[in-house]
């Protein structure tokens, strides 16, 4: 079974929704401050073996978080989409993918960070992308 933990810039009601749609997930801010420093994230993260998602895309360019992803083995789903979508519908999206999320993952260990996009028609592209 995949945990997802959600970064605190999805809030807590992304979290809460997806728990709702079945998906089991951790909130951030159940376990750590807001202020929390990324690589403190990502490190719980790696060790209790979570997905995080979050919609920080540049997590992967500076380089306390990148070294943090690869020394920890941490696994990040970056969530993009083409238009603004509300973090309601965006968190329908992703459990109505879960499984092909899950597939992904299953085939792309730890470290990875990929990008779960959806393009303006909702369709979902989902790549591993480089550190």
């Amino acid at each position: 079974m995949i945990v997802f933990f959600t970064d605190r810039n999805l809030g807590k009601r992304f979290g809460l929704r997806l728990r709702a749609l079945g998906l089991t997930v951790e909130i951030h801010d159940d376990h750590l401050p807001q202020d929390a420093l990324d690589e403190t994230v990502l490190r719980l993260v790696a060790k209790r073996g979570w997905v995080l998602l979050t919609l920080d895309e540049q997590m992967r360019y500076r380089p306390a978080e990148k070294e943090a992803i690869l020394r920890h083995g941490a696994a990040v789903i970056h969530l993009k989409t083409s238009k603004k979508w509300p973090l309601p519908s965006l968190a329908d999206h992703f459990a109505a993918h879960v499984v092909r999320v899950e597939r992904f993952l299953k085939r792309n260990p730890p470290p990875l960070f990929a990008i779960y996009r959806i393009d303006s028609k909702g369709k979902l592209k989902l790549k591993r992308k480089s550190l």
